[in-house]
């Protein structure tokens, strides 16, 4: 489950259950090439490749909750990134690599954050109970996301620094799971 490709096409980290609890696991392109690159007793998954090719953001309850970490695209040690809030999940890397953005189970609200990997300080970007899903602009600078608004499911847009807050609705239904394309040159 939650594969996501390499930046140059080559590869594709996946969770996948193959032997005992999910970990992460990376295959070429083509099907051949299957390495396992965890190996811990807790859940790892929702693997994601930073914008570079050299490193790997996924979510692991390793310490007993969700958070996420990082660790070389080759597998290895792996740093918790989050430390805010006790339940982080769905890690996405902007395009330039200097931001994190992900869903933080806070008050029982399902809020989406931005952290800045330098600075380690963190911004709440919604007041919604109910995000998921964010997805950088190919610019870096705004993040949709799905979120619920009266009971139903909306897309919602936010500059990463919070100012600017967009939310479109549908009359077809619940929206989920969006992700931004990318930049055509």
């Amino acid at each position: 489950s939650a594969p996501a490709w390499a930046p140059d096409g080559k590869k594709i980290a996946l969770a996948l259950s193959r032997d005992g609890l999910t970990q992460i696991y990376s295959v070429n392109a083509d099907g051949s090439n299957l390495k396992r690159l965890t190996n811990t007793s807790g859940i790892d998954t929702e693997p994601r490749y930073s914008p570079d090719g050299q490193s790997l953001y996924f979510t692991s309850d390793r310490s007993g909750s969700p958070q996420i970490y990082r660790m070389s695209a080759e597998g290895g040690d792996a740093k918790r990134i989050t430390f805010g809030g006790s339940y982080n999940i769905s890690p996405r890397i902007s395009p330039d690599g200097k931001m994190l953005a992900y869903i933080s189970r806070r008050d029982g609200r399902f809020q989406l954050f931005v952290l800045d990997l330098a600075s380690s300080e963190e911004l709440r970007l919604s007041d919604a109970a109910r995000d998921e899903s964010p997805s950088f602009a190919p610019n870096g600078r705004y993040l949709m996301h799905a979120t619920e608004s009266g009971g139903k499911g909306t897309l919602a847009v936010v500059s990463v620094d919070g100012q600017v807050r967009y939310s479109l609705t549908s009359r077809g239904g619940n929206i989920r799971e969006p992700a931004w394309g990318p930049f055509i040159k």
